[in-house]
């Protein structure tokens, strides 16, 4: 019998970056990974296939650079995992004994309770190829296009398809809130994205619900609960995810099947040598500390470090789900991190808010300058502490995000981002008297003296 240090089933941002972590601090460490699929694509370049790489091949990460640091990649899947003896079952009966184990399942599209998703041409964004593909070739030929859901995989699934089809497709989205995008980002942030969708030609229908999907072995029809029928090549569903838990459910270890799988604060499950991390992984929110259903990308790589180092003696704590966001809709950039103003008020967070609107280069007469970038901070009223940060504006507004994520997760107060001192550079920043982040966190500094 095959035997390993560590054994990863999944292979996607937890399971990698766990993999990459224990070989940087022990490059003698023997880890076998499983995946089911041929190849592992870019999770979040997934919508890019459909209109600016406009082929699969061109979003999938490499196998050479992790088999040359020495990791075993099986593409089989597991299908028992005997816990006590501490082996996994592969390829019907194949055996791999293991030290310690890593589950990074990952998550399986959310399917709403709608008559006729089993139609031909409905589909969910997997993390699999030949999936993908066929997605691709149905996209090319439909011209009636609907995208269920306005999160951030249907807006840019959207944004994507208008790119490739320009006019001669017919492209709805439909999203039961007030707004796309309205669980993470501002409402006018929000009302900024649909502005740009709009531009592309894209129809938007909010406060909608579909009911059904109607079509003889194909969808032709999508039903929405105003009456109102939508003609249907092809339907998209990006309503979100749930936690992949199957595989580690049929084997005895403890899971909620929306929550995920229990683990401490260390990423352990409940069985001994077994850990998880990423989507398929229990979360809470780095703020709150209340259980939270963050999963995105970044969360996954940084859990599956804290597994790795965990697995490894090193000790380290996962604090959190933070949520910090960002996408590109049409000619305007916008992210986010930590907590809207919805959000300091569903919470009962009493807040101070900081604002600021200016150019993102300096003088502002520079070529391709985004002119009103917008920046909002959102301190917390009892001890200053920035709780959440959104930006709007040019491709700058992504790393801004990354900066505000950074003070989140280090606690800082309005004064430590008021007094920073950062680089600025003519044809990449605002000016120093004018820089975003420091000019939202001084406005909120004076609202904080004059309370």
């Amino acid at each position: 019998m095959q035997k390993t240090d560590i054994a990863i089933i999944g292979a996607s941002a937890a399971g990698l970056a766990a993999a990459i972590t224990l070989k940087m601090g022990a490059p003698q460490t023997k880890i076998v990974l499983f995946r089911k699929a041929s190849k592992t694509p870019v999770p979040c370049g997934i919508p890019y296939i459909y209109g600016t790489l406009k082929e699969v091949a061109k979003d999938l990460i490499p196998d050479d650079p992790f088999i040359s640091m020495g990791l075993d990649i099986k593409v089989a899947e597991v299908t028992e995992i005997d816990t006590q003896n501490h082996e996994l079952l592969y390829n019907g009966n194949e055996k791999l004994q293991y030290n310690k184990l890593l589950l990074t399942t990952g998550s399986i599209p959310f399917v709403p309770p709608i008559e006729g998703s089993n139609l031909e041409n409905v589909f969910t964004i997997k993390k699999e190829p030949e999936h993908l593909e066929l997605i691709n070739e149905r996209v090319k030929q439909a011209k009636n296009i609907v995208v269920i859901g306005g999160g951030f995989i249907g807006v840019e699934m959207a944004e994507q398809i208008a790119k490739l089809k320009g006019d001669s497709a017919n492209i709805t989205i439909v999203e039961m809130l007030p707004h796309c995008l309205l669980v993470a980002l501002e409402e006018e942030f929000c009302i900024k994205a649909e502005e740009e969708l709009k531009k592309l030609n894209i129809n938007i229908k909010t406060n909608s619900q579909v009911t059904k999907l109607e079509g003889n072995g194909k969808v032709e029809k999508v039903l929405l609960a105003s009456g109102e029928s939508l003609d249907a090549d092809i339907v998209i569903m990006g309503v979100g995810a749930a936690p992949n838990v199957s595989l580690a459910e049929k084997c005895g270890i403890p899971c909620d099947k929306r929550a995920g799988i229990e683990v401490d604060e260390y990423m352990r499950t409940r069985i001994e040598d077994v850990y998880a991390a990423g989507d398929c992984a229990a979360k809470f929110s780095f703020i709150t500390k209340k259980p939270c259903g963050i999963r995105l990308a970044s969360v996954a790589a940084y859990e599956g470090m804290i597994a790795a180092n965990n697995m490894a003696g090193n000790m380290v704590k996962n604090r959190g789900a933070l949520g910090a966001f960002s996408t590109k809709i049409g000619d305007v950039a916008m992210g986010a991190a930590g907590l809207t103003q919805r959000g300091c008020e569903m919470e009962n967070i009493e807040y101070i808010k900081g604002e600021f609107v200016g150019p993102d280069k300096h003088p502002a007469t520079l070529p391709n300058t985004f002119k009103d970038m917008k920046t909002i901070l959102y301190f917390n009223k009892k001890d200053k502490k920035i709780i959440g940060g959104h930006v709007l504006g040019g491709d700058t507004a992504a790393e801004m995000v990354n900066i505000i994520s950074t003070a989140i997760q280090a606690g800082l107060t309005v004064e430590d981002l008021y007094f920073m001192q950062v680089a600025t550079h003519p044809l990449l920043t605002g000016s120093p008297l004018a820089y975003h982040v420091i000019r939202a966190a001084g406005d909120a500094y004076f609202k904080f003296k004059n309370l």
